[in-house]
């Protein structure tokens, strides 16, 4: 319940957050796609960089300590970058303190991850793992919708640096509510870190997630596919709705609430099913139905850009695929995690979690960050027309693959 409570609060924060920092970036450089881009992808590439040394490092020191003190060192720096603002700097100065400010955050998401991430396991038993990463998913797509929405009124009625407030104060409580959690995380004998270590143990971790070939196909699939779609979402609906469609950023918090609601219905009926055992059996379909969603969500914008519909028919169109993407998506990644939680031993979670963690995601910052070039010399429509080409191909190798039909 503090693990719970802690997390309710600065999720929440951080998605306000983050759906006001893609406006705010593009506003305090002209709709420079370029600057918006590698901004995204900053974050992005150090926590993927550092996220096998912090998985390695987990594993050996007390998880909760590292929770709550990177939440309390991020919300300090998020209140010291809104102060920063207040005082009222220039353009360059804030995209500035917005780049040492992702920094930060990446440094320290990269240890907060895997110890958040491995607390489970420690608290709950195995057959409460289903339930536990359905509510855990349901609730940070909800925490979405809200942030997005929020996120939204507050940036176009409130002054930017009281967004930083929120959000900075939002990680202190958090850290102070996983203060007070008393789980035992750590080895009895004293542990000696060393460079050399480390990195030993990052190998170790990666031999035994490549021993677990269902796992270490599937976040292969999951590296081809976030790095093809992720930019579609950093880069592209931000893009489309508020620069080439000069919308209301509420219309993109509405795209990303319809996705996010399908994630909540999907993480409800699998929170109230009895665990399967065969996580394959949902993982496979569900890979299918989110190429079938997006690629429909795509056809409904060519056909809006074509004018054949109007703007209201593309969004509540658009709306009803991304909510259909959204349930297959939970489909998909709520059993997937179960799988990792069941078969990795405890005392290599943290290297697991971290490795399949720079597997899956750890070239989406280049993607991030080419994706702002390509809309400049190419256009928006090109992100969306190769991100439906790879969820199509991704889904048919997944549906084929051998070792993933074992998991």
């Amino acid at each position: 319940m503090l693990l719970f409570l802690g997390q309710v609060v600065s999720n929440l924060g951080t998605q306000i957050f983050n759906f006001a920092m893609s406006i705010y970036i593009y506003d305090i450089t002209n709709n420079n796609a370029i600057i918006a881009g590698i901004y995204f992808a900053l974050g992005g590439a150090i926590f993927f960089i550092l996220t096998p040394f912090a998985g390695a490092i987990i594993d050996k020191i007390d998880k909760v300590k590292v929770v709550f003190i990177t939440d309390f060192i991020s919300g300090f720096a998020i209140i010291a970058a809104g102060v920063i603002i207040f005082l009222g700097v220039s353009n360059t100065v804030a995209l500035i303190v917005l780049f040492a400010t992702t920094i930060i955050l990446a440094i320290n998401g990269a240890l907060f991850n895997p110890a958040i991430r491995v607390l489970p396991a420690y608290i709950l038993d195995d057959e409460q793992q289903q339930q536990a990463s359905s509510l855990t998913t349901g609730l940070f797509a909800l925490y979405s919708i809200i942030g997005g929405i929020v996120g939204a009124l507050l940036y176009s009625y409130v002054k930017i640096e009281f967004i930083f407030l929120f959000n900075g104060l939002s990680f202190i409580l958090s850290g102070i509510s996983e203060m007070f959690i008393k789980v035992v995380t750590k080895h009895k004998d004293e542990i000696i870190m060393t460079a050399k270590a480390i990195i030993s143990d990052i190998v170790i971790g990666f031999k035994y997630l490549v021993k677990l070939k269902p796992i270490f196909y599937l976040l292969l699939m999951a590296s081809v596919l976030n790095f093809f779609t992720t930019p579609v979402i950093v880069n592209g609906i931000p893009y489309l709705i508020k620069v080439e469609l000069v919308k209301d950023p509420i219309f993109i918090a509405t795209l990303m609430s319809a996705f996010t609601v399908g994630i909540i219905v999907m993480s409800i009926v699998l929170g109230i099913r009895k665990q399967s055992e065969k996580a394959s059996k949902l993982i496979i379909p569900g890979m299918i139905g989110m190429a079938f969603g997006f690629s429909s969500f795509v056809i409904i914008l060519i056909l809006f850009k074509s004018n054949i519909i109007s703007f209201n028919f593309f969004i509540i169109f658009a709306c009803l695929t991304f909510l259909l993407t959204g349930i297959f998506n939970g489909l998909l990644n709520i059993p997937f995690e179960v799988s990792i939680k069941r078969n990795v031993d405890k005392d290599m979670m943290g290297r697991v979690f971290s490795v399949s963690s720079t597997l899956s995601n750890g070239l989406t910052p280049i993607s991030i960050a080419i994706a702002g070039i390509v809309i400049s010399y190419f256009g928006v429509m090109i992100l969306f027309y190769i991100g439906a080409v790879a969820m199509i191909l991704t889904a048919i190798y997944t549906s084929l693959n051998p070792y993933i039909k074992q998991l």
